[in-house]
């Protein structure tokens, strides 16, 4: 049988590595943290972070490093190391146009991220994104961050939607597993294609900005 779905009410995207090309930052400054801390390590580190909260890497780190440094100089330390080059972050190939066609589509959107809200706001601002309406979530927003539903949950919330009529974007597991525990409709757009194996069976994987727009019931893209 063929599986229709509604158009959505709105659409609630992550942030890093699904709107912008921020994940290979997050990862220099974890090494520049560590390096500072006298441990040196590499790309090997990146599995282990991928999708995950600052607390939740501080705890990895600490674990599997003997890290003993606080949470707070430990973060404020990273903070100010991607705050410095920030603003040469650029979007995804792709995303904005989508983002674009489903607001002009009059889908309400939220942005949806496990970083910090320092770190959130630097990334709207590189993508020029920051609008005085813009419904965004961030881990300062909530008790639990993905995979716990509360960030999604949160975000409906605001939106005034519930959560079967909303649909959340992914590149990570981590997040899309947050957006299925929510109860919403969760399309993951992986890197590549060795990390669409990693999904939920319940996640619909989409491979391009034209399938994420497809999935979206948005007429064929136009890219910018």
């Amino acid at each position: 049988c063929v599986v229709t779905h509604t158009p959505p009410a709105a659409v609630l995207w992550d942030m890093d590595g699904t709107l912008a090309e921020s994940e290979a930052l997050h990862l220099h400054t974890l090494l520049r943290a560590l390096a500072y801390h006298g441990i040196e390590a590499g790309d090997e580190l990146h599995p282990l972070i991928f999708g995950k909260t600052g607390q939740q890497v501080h705890t990895l780190c600490c674990e599997r490093f003997g890290l003993s440094t606080d949470f707070g100089a430990w973060s404020a330390f990273r903070a100010r190391c991607y705050l410095e080059a920030a603003p040469s972050i650029r979007s995804r190939a792709g995303a904005l146009d989508v983002y674009r066609a489903a607001k002009s589509a009059g889908m309400a959107q939220a942005i949806v991220s496990n970083s910090s809200r320092m770190l959130l706001e630097a990334n709207l601002a590189a993508l020029g994104l920051q609008e005085p309406q813009l419904v965004t979530v961030s881990a300062n927003d909530v008790r639990a961050g993905k995979p716990d539903p509360e960030p999604y949950q949160r975000a409906a919330w605001l939106l005034r939607v519930n959560p079967e009529e909303a649909i959340v974007i992914e590149d990570s597991p981590t997040g899309a597993l947050a957006g299925i525990a929510a109860g919403m409709r969760s399309l993951a757009w992986p890197q590549d294609e060795a990390g669409a194996s990693l999904f939920h069976p319940a996640a619909q994987i989409v491979r391009s900005a034209q399938e994420l727009a497809a999935a979206l019931d948005l007429p064929s893209l136009t890219m910018s």
